[in-house]
């Protein structure tokens, strides 16, 4: 069978969305939706929930997904093989500034792993920020936020918002409570201060600061506590959990988003290689 159908087939299952996948692979949507039904009438069973929005899978869809992702994977591999060329380009790799402590240090050495003579450009930015420069093409890969940009990429990890204060010193106690902000304009839609009006424990801005680096050393200096990203803490930090008072503010999706501006096998094996990775 045609390894193209099982292509187009995991571009419709990745995007949610016919539209989508034509971008992805370079065809018309109705080439796409073309190539489905072709998958469909050769397995004998629908594939595509076409009237969900965004489309789903079905049963035999999903049932197909994991052999049709080796199924291509081994085909990219083999043709990579036969071709023995090097790549020696550079690609632009986006990291969402708050994932910089936990994965910028395993973006890069799997990337030199990989393509030893190739360039990685890494680009920090938030999420959002991240997002426009995939539509735009200046970055080829990013680790985005789930909720916080438009998102259709495949979840590479996820984590979970929670208080981090300082380990050597219990501010859990301190009343009112010394906390860092993102935005002194919006802080009631800083989670830690709706979780802390919600329990009725006062507070007192000492940090107003949109880094996350910056938070970070506010909080190890034993300044304040932050919101933060649990698996990006550093030496100095302790989370605030619920034996501590403290609830865990909100579980993220931490996606890998892709630009379609150019096709690469090159992009193709990279994405698959973070993706197997990051998701151990």
């Amino acid at each position: 069978m045609d390894v193209e159908l099982y292509r187009t087939f995991l571009a419709v299952a990745d995007s949610g969305g016919f539209t989508a996948a034509a971008q992805i692979v370079g065809r018309t949507q109705s080439a796409v939706s073309q190539q489905i039904r072709r998958l469909e009438e050769a397995f004998g069973q629908p594939l595509i929930d076409r009237a969900a929005s965004p489309v789903t899978l079905t049963e035999y869809g999903k049932a197909l997904l994991r052999p049709a992702r080796e199924i291509v994977d081994t085909h990219d591999e083999a043709v990579a093989a036969f071709r023995r060329t090097t790549f020696e380009g550079i690609i632009v790799v986006g990291v969402a500034d708050a994932y910089v402590n936990r994965i910028l240090k395993d973006v890069v050495r799997e990337f030199t792993r990989l393509f030893p003579q190739a360039t990685i450009s890494i680009v920090i930015d938030d999420s959002l920020g991240l997002s426009r420069r995939i539509a735009g093409g200046s970055v080829d890969l990013a680790f985005v936020t789930e909720g916080n940009c438009p998102t259709r990429g495949p979840v590479a990890f996820t984590d979970r918002l929670v208080v981090v204060g300082p380990s050597a010193v219990n501010l859990g106690a301190v009343d009112p409570l010394p906390v860092a902000v993102w935005d002194e304009r919006n802080q009631d839609e800083v989670p830690l201060v709706a979780a802390l009006d919600a329990m009725g424990r006062r507070y007192r801005p000492v940090c107003v600061c949109r880094s996350v680096h910056a938070q970070h050393q506010a909080v190890t200096a034993g300044l304040c506590v932050a919101v933060l990203v649990e698996g990006s803490m550093v030496e100095g930090e302790r989370a605030y959990l619920e034996a501590d008072g403290f609830p865990v503010l909100k579980h993220l999706n931490i996606r890998l988003e892709r630009s379609y501006a150019k096709r690469s096998h090159v992009l193709d094996r990279l994405e698959r290689h973070y993706l197997a990775f990051f998701g151990r």
